[in-house]
């Protein structure tokens, strides 16, 4: 058992098959680990029963906090909310698709006094099309030009200490808030450590990447970020 209270924080949509395993297992994982913890989701608008589901274990434990949006906001305003509102000290971050196991967050715990950020990577990304692969690689340089972060799966599971991402003054509500918090961290001269763990195949339901029409918005975002960054101190 260690000092530190922890959370883990899930963004969910459409997710009736896959969030009360998360959640379950989040809790457990964190039960093992510490006396302070809580789970909070955000429920983004799912059309399924995520939420009916999410309300029902909310009821059997006080630990889980959920966001509730009343229409689907998207990815970026989720993460944002769960940043906003989370309230431990040890923040990590978890998809709702099954895809990362909540006890293998327990790699990170040697280095929580070591590091301000864990950013955990997958060392194959199964499941994804070509597309895909060449927006998350393409992605992945420009960061790398603008803003010298060599992260090696910037939207992947981390762990964050609270602390500094009070610090960061976040602002977007897009798929590059991880690339913001990343960014401003490196210029507050933030400890980095990257870790690889499991990275497992979607069973049930849809996986929503990126798609052409929102390239554009990416792509303007970009702009933002860069300019933020710049003058962020």
């Amino acid at each position: 058992m260690i000092k530190q209270s922890l959370e883990i924080l899930i963004p969910s949509y459409n997710e009736e098959k896959n969030i009360e395993t998360v959640v379950e297992k989040s809790l457990a994982w964190l039960k093992s680990q510490t006396e302070d913890y809580s789970v909070l989701v955000v429920e983004d608008g799912s059309n399924d029963k995520t939420k009916e589901i999410l309300k029902n274990l909310t009821k059997k434990d006080s630990h889980l906090k959920t966001i509730y949006h009343k229409k689907n906001l998207g990815i970026g305003q989720s993460w944002y909310d769960l940043y906003k509102n989370a309230s431990k000290n040890i923040i990590f971050t978890c998809p709702a698709d099954q895809q990362f196991d909540p006890a293998d967050f327990s790699i990170a715990i040697p280095y929580i006094d070591k590091a301000d950020i864990i950013s955990i990577y997958r060392l194959k990304k199964q499941g994804y099309n070509l597309f895909r692969l060449i927006l998350t690689n393409t992605n992945k340089l420009l960061v790398r030009i603008l803003f010298r972060l060599n992260i090696k799966d910037i939207n992947w599971v981390k762990m964050y200490k609270k602390e500094l991402l009070n610090q960061l003054n976040i602002q977007l509500k897009s798929s590059l808030l991880e690339t913001e918090i990343l960014a401003k961290a490196k210029k507050r001269h933030a400890k980095i450590i990257q870790l690889q763990a499991p990275y497992h195949l979607r069973i049930h339901g849809k996986a929503r990447g990126a798609s052409f029409k929102n390239l554009w918005l990416v792509f303007i975002d970009l702009i933002k970020l860069y300019l933020s960054v710049r003058i962020f101190k």
